[in-house]
């Protein structure tokens, strides 16, 4: 698997993307400001001064804060996927499950993204409305619903796996000439970073 794989989960869907869905459908989960980003962007700037003096390993975590804070600011750029509408990320990774599996019915879109139906239900409405997917009856079972995508929301996913290459390409030139035991070790060390974090909870 390659390594841009560990850094942005594309392989699968984490499923706490999903807790604000789950929790409540009405409200979008917060999205960070421009202001935001900029503020915390100089804040990592100082912590990296300070980090040069403590222990080995305040580097490492400051220049991935960094990388974090980059990836927001370039999903605020790209929140359309060249089309007319803004697609959140639960909206964008919906359209992702679907474009995988074509005529997919509600529930097991659900059980697909590890969801409830009711949360599904939410999501395709949204979607609907902005002209990204459609429902339609199956036509072995007419009381189920098989999902699909409207050229917009084919166009959307085109876009959504560009930018995924395009952060490919970038990771390949970041790692330069480093031979496949140095690349499997970087890898390995984001794959335990990212399940200690995974067990972590904010109280």
């Amino acid at each position: 698997m390659p390594l841009c794989s560990h850094l942005l989960s594309f392989a699968a869907i984490d499923k706490k993307v999903w807790k604000p869905y789950q929790n409540d459908m009405k409200n979008d989960c917060h999205k960070k400001t421009t202001v935001e980003l900029r503020i915390q962007k100089s804040m990592i700037k100082t912590l990296g001064h300070a980090a040069a003096h403590a222990t080995r390993s305040a580097p490492v975590s400051i220049s991935l804060l960094g990388i974090v804070t980059r990836f927001y600011e370039l999903e605020r750029q790209c929140s359309k996927f060249s089309t007319d509408v803004d697609i959140h990320l639960a909206e964008i990774h919906t359209i992702m499950a679907i474009h995988n599996n074509e005529g997919i019915h509600v529930g097991g879109l659900a059980e697909q993204l590890g969801v409830t139906k009711g949360s599904v239900s939410e999501l395709l409405r949204r979607l609907e409305r902005k002209g990204l997917a459609y429902k339609a009856k199956d036509p072995l079972k007419m009381t189920r619903l098989n999902v699909f995508l409207t050229e917009k929301g084919k166009a959307a996913h085109k876009q959504h796996m560009d930018f995924h290459s395009q952060l490919d390409c970038m990771v390949d030139d970041a790692m330069g000439t480093r031979k496949q035991d140095e690349v499997t070790d970087i890898a390995d060390f984001l794959e335990k970073l990212l399940a200690r974090l995974n067990t972590v909870e904010v109280k």
